[in-house]
């Protein structure tokens, strides 16, 4: 009886695809970064601070303002970076959850202007103990920023709401939108 292996085969078709993900897209495509544009500078006001756990000192701001999400699954953001001397260094950055890298694009100079990175590439995250999604050990602020608010495994949250939300401290499962938590 030959519709045995058919079913057996279709059953198998969307595993073989995953097993050889190469960065291609559902139809097909390679994967292909989205024009951005670079971010007004950041307002004092809008930078919500993130806590970076075993980071020996500095504090991390996410500037909300520049927040978004793109169509090719990528978060941007705006990282303002304080050492205890006072010191501060301001970058505009992208991570994409579906395979765990960052890429820093721009950092801001003093005369408040962007001084883009011509040799920007995507770069794997930190990684360190496995205890969550990238094997994160806990000091790098851009995995704590992709496994602790912007990224649902490998996928961006569902919008940059939902993300200054779990900064804020109000977690939103996103295994039920409506209800906020586990079905």
């Amino acid at each position: 009886m030959k519709i045995a292996p058919v079913c057996l085969a279709l059953a198998l078709a969307p595993l073989a695809g995953w097993a050889q993900d190469d960065g291609e897209g559902e139809a097909g495509e390679t994967w292909r970064e989205a024009e951005y544009t670079l971010p007004a500078r950041p307002d004092e006001r809008k930078l919500r601070a993130f806590n970076v756990d075993t980071h020996p000192a500095g504090r991390f701001l996410l500037d909300s303002a520049s927040l978004s999400i793109g169509k090719d699954g990528v978060v941007r953001y705006v990282l303002v970076t304080r050492g205890g001397a006072g010191t501060s260094v301001t970058t505009f950055e992208g991570i994409r959850c579906d395979t765990g890298e960052s890429r820093l694009y721009a950092s801001l100079e003093r005369d408040g202007s962007w001084r883009t990175l011509g040799n920007s590439v995507w770069r794997a995250l930190a990684s360190g103990r496995s205890s969550n999604i990238f094997g994160y050990s806990g000091n790098d602020p851009r995995a704590t920023l992709a496994n602790d608010y912007l990224c649902d495994g490998g996928a961006p949250a569902r919008t940059p709401e939902e993300i200054l939300a779990r900064l804020r401290g109000k977690h939103i499962d996103f295994t039920d939108p409506i209800r906020g938590t586990a079905p």
